[in-house]
């Protein structure tokens, strides 16, 4: 009796009231946006990226042909013909299963990048390896966007006066006669009002999810699709939990509403922003004049001692005999500048990914203070829109040119051509992808935290609203 009277006030009053309405297609025009807004940007990723891979494959197969045509020919070939030095393999980073869900840093840092010997690896990404990647980015309007900030503001307008509002117009004494007790009323409303709104979040992901045209459908996009929405309800369960206690708490509504409120602007933005500036402060990245000063020395002295160099390197790589064709020297100084400058921006390489991951590891402590910033590192992650995976695509791309160095860098030196063989040998990029397990593994500690933060809240709200009714009046 007391679930079918409550359903159907709650239908008078709020789901089927102006408000609810208002609230219900509010919450669809938005997850639809960001649904449309998310596909939109990869969407265009993927077709820059086949862009410049068609583009960048068409180069190499030129090149690759007049590998063949120097090697089936009896004639003199032209000395820049084929030279690997002028070899230059794609190395993209795809978007994940899940990319449109969640942007993040995607539309900021590099995606695409050419593997060649005219390139050391401080130069692959020079214009990127400064920005601080451990703040907060909402960045574009996207799911992630609306679970993170939109959401918890819908909840709160939704149930801040579903106790207060009641005992200030005078029902609390007449539903507990009616019913004989207040507390479940209280909690089925609650329950009601958030579920309706949870329900139509999930159900616009849902469609997001299954029926995207990009990225294609996949046993991983369903996968982490899986544990971005177990996700966010575990968010979701924590304001739940929260309102529930400024419910059962709070006498007024204007202080209820007023809580939440100021809740909601500390936890999404204001300890991140205070988190991201004491970690910038406390790591803050090398100076981008010495990382600049050591390439140019490099290749300065790269240049003067190139003759040195040069046979230094043939000395390590005796099979290669210096060729006597007329091939033009700026092929072996540049391919020397390359790894001397490679050598002196090393140590500062590896202190920009030193502060990245201090700065990381402060930050992941400062999570704790706000479940917004636990929520959002973790929804972002598993979509893929994470500095992390940035980085670790870049650090992949550098190895694949310390690869290719490898294998091209002898015959440069020595002035000859690789045979087309040992060109078919050379891997193409793959960016290697983190699994979801893996992904939730790395998050599992601050998502339990966060559970159990909510059942606590959970649990006062409760015992609170047990007390008598002449308590709670």
């Amino acid at each position: 009796m007391m679930n079918s009277a409550t359903i159907a006030l709650e239908r008078r009053i709020f789901l089927l009231a102006t408000p609810g309405v208002i609230i219900a297609i509010c919450l669809i025009l938005l997850g639809v946006y960001a649904a449309f807004s998310g596909k939109a940007y990869v969407n265009q990723a993927i077709d820059g990226q086949e862009t410049f891979e068609t583009l960048t494959n068409e180069t190499v197969e030129e090149w690759r042909a007049a590998l063949v045509d120097v090697e089936a020919s009896d004639e003199a070939p032209s000395p820049f013909a084929a030279r690997p030095m002028n070899l230059r393999l794609p190395a993209t980073l795809p978007p994940a299963p899940l990319a449109d869900f969640a942007i993040g840093g995607g539309d900021l840092l590099p995606a695409t990048t050419k593997l060649t010997g005219w390139s050391n690896p401080a130069e692959l990404f020079l214009g990127y390896e400064f920005a601080n990647p451990t703040t907060l980015r909402l960045g574009r309007f996207d799911l992630t966007f609306l679970v993170i900030v939109i959401l918890p503001l819908v909840m709160i307008a939704a149930s801040f006066d579903v106790f207060a509002g009641e005992r200030e117009r005078g029902r609390v004494r007449i539903t507990a006669a009616q019913a004989g007790e207040i507390t479940p009323s209280v909690w089925k409303r609650l329950f009601l009002r958030n579920a309706a709104i949870w329900s139509v979040c999930s159900l616009i992901a849902f469609a997001a999810a299954i029926f995207a045209p990009a990225p294609q459908m996949s046993a991983a996009r369903l996968t982490s699709f899986a544990l971005w929405l177990g996700t966010a309800w575990v968010y979701g369960f924590f304001w739940f939990s929260l309102i529930a206690f400024a419910v059962a708490f709070a006498r007024q509504t204007e202080t209820v509403a007023a809580t939440l409120f100021s809740v909601w602007a500390v936890v999404v933005f204001a300890v991140p922003a205070v988190g991201g500036a004491i970690a910038e402060a406390a790591y803050p990245p090398p100076s981008r004049l010495v990382f600049l000063s050591e390439m140019r020395e490099g290749e300065v002295e790269a240049v003067r001692e190139a003759e040195k160099l040069t046979n230094t390197f043939l000395a390590e790589h005796p099979a290669m005999a210096p060729s006597t064709e007329g091939v033009p020297g700026y092929f072996r100084g540049a391919f020397l500048s390359n790894m001397e400058a490679a050598k002196r921006t090393t140590p500062v390489l590896e202190a920009f990914t030193q502060s990245r991951r201090d700065r990381k590891s402060l930050v992941d402590k400062m999570q704790f203070l706000s479940p917004a910033l636990i929520a959002n590192n973790a929804l972002v992650s598993i979509a893929g829109g994470d500095v992390a995976r940035n980085m670790a695509y870049q650090e992949q791309a550098r190895a694949a040119l310390d690869d290719l160095y490898e294998r091209i860098g002898p015959a440069i030196v020595a002035k000859q051509r690789i045979s087309v063989a040992d060109f078919d040998a050379i891997p193409r990029f793959v960016f290697e992808e983190q699994s979801p397990a893996q992904k939730a593994a790395a998050f599992a500690a601050p998502l339990s935290f966060l559970f159990i933060v909510s059942v606590l809240l959970l649990f006062l709200a409760r015992r609170r609203l047990a007390s008598p009714l002449e308590a709670l009046l």
